[in-house]
């Protein structure tokens, strides 16, 4: 991950004086101009401050106050709602995704005072982004449909994909009958009611998988692609060769024909058809970790308005549907890559830790998400994935 620094953040590193008995190279602490500073990576892709045992060595030796504040934010998300605040977690810290560490209400002190840091004055005027088109919501109207939201992903004993495919559904009920304005008591009896006919229309996933277009296939894979490289701030050098192996990556993942580009050691080269065959159902760990991972990126608003390219609600969980398939197809890389057919909670932990680093990061395509739904591709990458 790129860690921007402020003026004040890198004068008080460089007064650190980091030196290569700290294990730490001075001359990579920190590169950019002024204007846009930012922490160095080790060769391997960690910050340079990062230790052999995953700690930072700011916080070790000088306390968490010293540390830059992108950092001491992470991996909390904070975003504003009106006269509340919403609070995410970033799923690329390791412990985040394995859910460990300190439960989220144990800082609940600390999000007003980390709010005034992060987030501009007047942030309670901020309104919050339209739901499908039309904006105009107030925050009370707008969380009916994100609190139904995480309800429809909470259902407990209903596999992951099933779910996802239902709240598809209705969402998309809500676009095309232009509901996207229903508020005050009338609209809860609307929405439970399309919530209930989407668990009729979908009561199970498809016995069998309905192919994904051709154009549905080729944008997938590239998402797969953004989502599962590690830049280090030497790659976005123009010198660097970076480019030019993640155009020739890019080209075979586009011909998928033969086999994957090695991107890391852990996705090395294995055979597409490998990972795009049949893996099974997936354990019920698995359902319960993708299950909290939908839950937390909707509770926080991490999908859509402010916090993902000022998206609408409907638009940005597309999105976030795709995120889905994605984690799959990078856990089924690793197992492949590790000569099993079969998946593990572990592959998809370090899949989801490996694509939420990229999340909200990687340039949005709105028109390939677009794209995606009109060919009706989004839902049948999710029922793919399931398989």
């Amino acid at each position: 991950m790129f860690i921007p620094l402020s003026l004040e953040d890198r004068q008080r590193i460089e007064q650190q004086n980091w030196t290569a008995a700290d294990g730490v190279d001075g001359s990579r602490a920190i590169v950019g101009g002024i204007s846009g500073a930012r922490l160095g990576h080790r060769e391997d892709g960690a910050c340079v401050f990062l230790d052999a045992n995953g700690r930072c060595k700011i916080h070790a030796k000088f306390g968490e106050a010293a540390k830059p504040l992108a950092c001491r934010l992470f991996p909390l998300v904070i975003h504003p709602a009106g006269k509340k605040l919403v609070v995410g977690l970033r799923f690329s810290c390791p412990s985040a995704a394995a859910n460990r560490g300190k439960p989220l209400a144990d800082r609940a002190p600390q999000i007003p005072s980390l709010a005034k840091i992060f987030l501009p004055d007047g942030y309670e005027k901020i309104p919050p982004p339209p739901v499908a088109v039309h904006p105009g919501l107030d925050w009370p109207d707008f969380f009916r449909f994100v609190n139904r939201l995480d309800a429809s992903l909470a259902a407990p004993e209903i596999p992951i994909a099933l779910k996802l495919l239902r709240a598809l559904h209705w969402l998309g009920k809500v676009e095309q009958g232009s509901l996207d304005q229903i508020a005050g008591d009338g609209a809860d009896e609307i929405l439970d009611a399309l919530i209930g006919s989407a668990s009729e229309k979908i009561p199970r996933l498809p016995e069998i998988a309905e192919p994904t277009s051709s154009f549905g296939r080729l944008f997938f894979r590239l998402m797969v692609l953004e989502h599962a490289q590690a830049p280090t701030v030497a790659d976005r050098d123009v010198r660097s060769s970076h480019r030019w192996r993640m155009l020739g990556a890019a080209l075979r993942v586009m011909r998928a024909n033969g086999k994957t580009p090695a991107l890391r050691p852990e996705l090395p080269t294995v055979r597409f058809a490998d990972i795009e065959k049949d893996f099974g159902p997936l354990p019920p760990a698995v359902e319960a970790l993708l299950t909290r991972y939908y839950r937390v990126k909707i509770q926080g608003l991490q999908f859509c308005g402010k916090a993902f390219f000022d998206r609408p609600l409907v638009e940005g969980f597309r999105n976030l549907a795709l995120m889905f398939p994605v984690v799959i197809w990078i856990a089924r890389w690793r197992a492949v890559g590790e000569g099993r057919s079969s998946l593990t909670e572990a592959d998809v932990l370090r899949a989801v830790a490996i694509a939420d680093h990229q999340y909200g990061y990687t340039p949005y395509l709105k028109w390939r998400t677009k794209l995606l739904q009109q060919r009706h591709d989004i839902a049948r990458l999710c029922a793919w994935a399931a398989r």
